[in-house]
């Protein structure tokens, strides 16, 4: 008898671990195509010294982060609601950068690198979920 209690633990057990795993999988799978539909935007600070004020504009929303140290990033989560637009970014107030066009949903990412010498690199990608599901993967004014 005690053999065939631990059989029948056992035989359980095979099915609710693999069962419980597949619920795992699936909840995160789903938060994570959720949450995939936002938009970012990144700006990295390799300027080489420290930004005492830098502002994020884009799609009708704007941010400012106060003493971003150099080497230090910052990201801006975009809400759903405002329009498409460019992005700009301004420091102490001072417009440094008008550039990228991005949407508010959509699940992009923008990412900016302020440079030493006074340039500003850019990069828009999609959210490899949105490109799976077969959203857009181009951005056009």
């Amino acid at each position: 008898m005690r053999n065939d209690s631990r059989l029948d633990w056992w035989k359980r057990r095979r099915v609710q671990w693999p069962l419980g795993a597949i619920l795992v999988l699936g909840v995160a799978a789903g938060l994570a195509i959720s949450r995939s539909n936002a938009s970012r935007i990144v700006v990295y600070n390799e300027t080489g010294h420290p930004l005492e004020a830098l502002s994020i504009t884009a799609c009708g929303q704007s941010r400012t982060f106060r003493d971003l140290g150099e080497r230090e990033s910052v990201r801006l989560k975009l809400a759903a609601n405002g329009g498409a637009s460019d992005i700009a970014i301004a420091t102490n107030g001072i417009a440094m950068w008008r550039g990228d066009y991005i949407e508010p949903r959509g699940g992009y990412h923008a990412i900016v690198r302020l440079r030493r010498d006074g340039q500003v690199e850019s990069t828009t990608i999609t959210s490899w979920w949105q490109t799976l599901l077969g959203a857009r993967t181009a951005l056009t004014p």
